[in-house]
């Protein structure tokens, strides 16, 4: 499950913790199933796998680039 770009924009009310503490989920998240594709063999599930970690990597960069303005806004 891929948050929304709404609810990733609702993010920019959070504190910098908060949003740093998810990302970090995301990243462990993207790790495990990066170890489960490695003993996977079922293509139909190998895709499923890949499609999430594809899913889960889209969201972070979202989220840093969130960050990233939520940082220039600080800085200006």
């Amino acid at each position: 499950m891929t948050l929304s770009q709404r609810s990733i924009d609702a993010f920019k009310k959070r504190s910098e913790d908060e949003i740093w503490n998810y990302l970090s989920a995301l990243q462990h998240l993207q790790n495990v199933l990066f170890q489960l594709e490695k003993n996977e063999s079922d293509p139909e599930v190998l895709r499923d796998i890949a499609g999430r970690a594809l899913e889960i990597g889209k969201e972070i960069s979202s989220i840093l680039e969130l960050l990233e303005e939520i940082i220039d806004d600080e800085e200006d």
